[in-house]
């Protein structure tokens, strides 16, 4: 017996949720140390020529997909046409083994949040030198497991309407503070002082473009599955205002971390180590430094838990639409699996240091999937989408098909796939040299 789809109780819920999608952990480090690392306020300008004519299009090509057929990435590409269906086989799988590790490093935010409200921040080097990883992985998982269970409605909207608004008034609280530090100014220069000479690198706007598709969360599958919860909203608006949020809130974060850093005399271009090592540090020096990084990694863990609920619904309602399985047994059976993929990450950062060709096995499998394996689900999804799902149809989701319309559907046919080649050409080049 077929179950009736959820579906969405409002606009403001299904936005939040889509804004949470995007906001990750990533996006809050990531995107002010790509801007300081490719010419600061310069860097500005490529990426929201990226968001506005390839992150857009491709975002509302998902939904498009989604709401036209009411189905998840495997069953709408099987409507596509039937030999899709192995295509969107590869996006839930692609999307399962970047939740895997992504559960680990949410286990870390946990963490960290914990040790900072009990008072006894914790070294990274101790953390990931004993076995509590895995218990907080497990933690993390449990978390985004009762959450998706509980359904659209009462699970991921719920958990939107709550934990989006908490991130956003921690955001603004902590900018505030940080703004107000000795050596906010020089951090301000830091990330927006704008070096235009840089426009002229490729290299920046490759960064751009993978800025661009990674913190909308296109491509992956979430969108088409939100959409498919969809009623009639405008498919414009909606992904308009979620790209907005989503790069007001990646700028705000610039705002919060760089004079902090600065304040306290710490490198600005820590990368990766800036969530771990270089803002613990840094909230170790200032005053109140223990309630700023307990409310820094609450943000932190609230922006990690609605990325990775979204990354999860996508294998679960897979398997709900193609087996009609009940959400409950379809949901237990993806997260015992997920838990398994992750597992080997997990382990990489413990006392035992899994590794593989002497890189830990959560750096390689974050290249191999968090970075290539997400711009080619993309791809996926933008040439069986744009050049095999009738233009018509997707036109009538998008609101008509006068000249607006065909320049987005000849962005989402020409436009989207060239630029995913081109970055995906650009970081398999940068990784070889």
């Amino acid at each position: 017996m077929v179950q009736d789809r959820e579906q969405w109780s409002s606009t403001l819920g299904f936005i939040l949720a889509s804004i949470g999608s995007a906001v990750g952990i990533g996006n809050v480090w990531r995107f002010p140390y790509i801007v300081g690392a490719n010419g600061g306020g310069a860097f500005l300008v490529p990426y929201l020529i990226s968001v506005l004519l390839f992150g857009i299009p491709l975002m509302m090509l998902e939904l498009s997909i989604g709401r036209s057929t009411g189905k998840s990435v495997v069953s709408a590409f099987r409507s596509i046409q039937q030999r899709f269906a192995f295509a969107g086989l590869i996006i839930v799988a692609i999307v399962s083994l970047i939740l895997g590790y992504y559960l680990v490093i949410t286990g870390w935010v946990l963490a960290y949040a914990l040790s900072f409200l009990f008072g006894q921040p914790m070294a990274f080097d101790a953390f990931t030198d004993s076995y509590l990883p895995l218990i907080f992985f497990l933690l993390s998982g449990l978390a985004v497991f009762v959450t998706v269970r509980s359904g659209v409605r009462k699970g991921i909207e719920r958990a939107s309407r709550y934990l989006i608004p908490v991130l956003i008034a921690i955001l603004l609280f902590l900018v505030v503070f940080s703004l107000t530090q000795p050596g906010a100014a020089e951090g301000l220069e830091f990330y927006l002082s704008p070096d235009f000479s840089r426009l002229t690198d490729p290299g920046v706007w490759i960064a751009a473009f993978g800025q661009a598709f990674f913190s909308l969360s296109v491509g992956m599958g979430i969108l088409l599955t939100f959409g498919s919860y969809l009623r009639g909203e405008s498919l414009f608006r909606s992904s308009a205002t979620i790209a907005v949020a989503d790069i007001l809130i990646a700028a705000l974060a610039g705002l919060m971390i760089f004079p902090l850093v600065f304040a306290s005399g710490l490198d600005p271009a820590a990368g990766v180590n800036l969530a771990f090592v270089t803002l613990p540090s840094a909230f170790a020096q200032i005053r109140f430094g223990m309630v700023l990084g307990a409310l820094f990694f609450l943000m932190l863990f609230a922006a990690a838990i609605t990325s990775a609920v979204s990354m999860l619904e996508v294998p679960v309602a897979a398997l709900m639409d193609s087996y009609d399985y009940p959400r409950r047994r379809a949901t237990l059976l993806v997260f015992a699996a997920i838990m398994l993929f992750g597992l080997p990450s997990a382990l990489s950062y413990t006392a035992l240091g899994l590794s593989v060709f002497g890189l830990p096995f959560l750096d390689l499998a974050d290249y191999v999937f968090g970075t290539i394996g997400l711009i080619a689900a993309a791809l996926i999804i933008s040439i069986v989408g744009g050049w095999f799902m009738s233009p018509a149809r997707i036109c009538a989701e998008i609101g008509g098909c006068g000249w607006r319309q065909s320049a987005y559907m000849a962005l989402i046919r020409y436009g989207v796939p060239a630029v995913l080649l081109i970055t995906l050409a650009g970081n398999i080049l940068l990784s070889a040299g």
